[in-house]
């Protein structure tokens, strides 16, 4: 399983998308995580605004808004890059 950091770093990145997508203030965020055929696969970020998914194998996050279009696809590790480098 990847480091708790790499986690802390995508939910950031949700956080980052839920308030450009409007969310006022912070929600609290439900968060759960993805199995699949008994390994991990990512992570669910849901919030009453929107909703985020994590998948790791793709590296990929895809935010949805409330009536479950796809708003964003961000790439984790790009962002990452392109915030330390700022």
């Amino acid at each position: 399983m990847r480091d708790a950091s790499v986690t802390d770093r995508v939910r950031s990145l949700v956080f980052q998308a839920f308030a450009e997508l409007g969310q006022a203030e912070p929600e609290p965020m439900r968060e759960t995580i993805l199995i699949r055929d008994g390994c991990y696969c990512g992570r669910r970020f849901e919030t009453d605004a929107a909703t985020a998914v994590w998948f790791l194998e793709e590296n990929q996050v895809k935010v949805y808004q409330a009536d479950g279009t796809l708003a964003q696809v961000l790439e984790p590790t790009m962002a990452v890059s392109v915030r330390a480098a700022a």
